[in-house]
C-alpha cells in the first residue's frame, strides 16, 4: 500500500495584494460552489454480478460505495466497466479517478481500506461425497475456476493449477454454475455470493432441489479501491470508515443475502 504524504506549501512567494482582494470577493459572491459535493468516477470489472450490474446503477458493491461516499459528501459519478488490465490503465493514465477491486500491489496508485471482502470457496454436489478438506485434495477432482483464479488463491493453489490436467478457468461465471449442476465437472471455485446469485438465476433449469456442499479452503479476499490522486484516496477511505460505523453497512449486506436466501439454504 502506498503511503500518502502531506506537503507543506512554501511561504517564500506571497500572493499579490490585488489578486488576494479579487479572490476574497469571488469567494463571498459564490459561497455555494465550495459546498458542492466532489464527484469521483470509478472503473471495475465487467463481470461481477451481483456486486455490480453493467448499465444499471445497482448491485451490492455499488450500493455500499454509494452509501459510503454520501457520508463524506462525495458523489458517485460514472462507473466504467472494463477488463482488469484496461481498468488499471484508465486509472494510471488519470482518465478515471479510482479502480474498484484493485490488486494490493498496484504500483503508483493509492489504496483505500477494503469496502467488502470476497469469500472464494469450493462447491460440489453433495451426493458425490467428494473428499475435499485441503487445497491438495483439489488435485483429485475435475475443477473449474473463475478467470485468473490461479493468480488470486495463493501460492499452493497456483502450483496445483500449473500441473492439474483437469483444471480450467472460465470468464463466464454463470457457465461455471451450469457446468456443476449438469455434472460436466466435479467441483467449481467461485465467490460465495456470486454462486448464490447465479444459482438463483438458473433455479428453474434444475429439475429438483439439489444440495451443494461448500468448502472454505481460502481466506477472505479484501476488495481495495485504488486512486491515482492521494487526496481522493483519503476522501474515499474516510467515507468507507464512516459507513462501517453505521447500521446501514450491515443493512445493505443483509438485504443482498435475503434476495437469494432460498437457494443458499441448499448449500451446506
Amino acid at each position: 500500500m502506498k503511503h500518502i504524504k502531506y506537503y507543506k506549501y512554501s511561504k517564500s512567494k506571497l500572493m499579490p495584494f490585488s489578486f488576494s482582494i479579487c479572490l476574497i470577493f469571488l469567494l463571498i459572491e459564490k459561497p455555494v460552489s465550495a459546498s458542492h459535493d466532489k464527484v469521483v468516477n470509478f472503473t471495475t470489472s465487467s463481470s461481477i454480478k451481483p456486486f455490480f450490474f453493467v448499465d444499471e446503477q445497482r448491485g451490492l458493491q455499488y450500493e455500499l460505495l454509494q452509501a459510503a461516499l454520501a457520508t463524506n459528501h462525495v458523489k458517485l459519478g460514472q462507473v466504467t466497466f472494463a477488463s482488469n488490465l484496461r481498468a488499471l490503465r484508465l486509472v494510471k493514465t488519470k482518465k478515471i479517478d479510482c479502480i474498484i477491486n484493485s490488486p494490493a500491489n498496484s504500483e503508483g496508485l493509492f489504496l483505500t481500506q477494503s469496502l467488502i471482502d470476497y469469500q472464494n470457496s469450493v462447491f460440489y454436489l453433495s451426493k458425490n461425497q467428494l473428499a475435499i478438506d485441503s487445497v491438495q485434495d483439489l488435485k483429485n477432482v475435475s475443477l473449474v475456476g473463475f478467470q485468473n483464479a490461479s493468480q488470486y488463491l495463493g501460492q499452493e493453489f497456483l502450483e496445483i493449477a500449473k500441473t492439474h490436467s483437469n483444471y480450467i478457468e472460465v470468464a463466464n461465471q454463470k457457465n461455471q454454475v451450469l457446468m456443476l449442476f449438469r455434472e460436466r465437472i466435479q467441483a467449481i471455485i467461485l465467490e460465495e455470493r456470486i454462486f448464490d446469485y447465479y444459482r438463483s438465476q438458473i433455479d428453474s433449469q434444475i429439475k429438483s432441489p439439489v444440495e451443494v456442499t461448500k468448502v472454505k479452503l481460502f481466506g477472505q479476499a479484501p476488495r481495495y479501491i485504488a486512486c491515482h490522486d492521494p487526496e481522493t484516496a483519503i476522501l474515499v477511505n474516510e467515507a468507507i470508515s464512516q459507513l462501517k460505523q453505521t447500521n446501514l453497512y450491515q443493512d445493505i449486506l443483509l438485504k443482498a443475502e435475503r434476495s437469494y436466501s432460498g437457494v443458499s439454504e441448499l448449500t451446506k
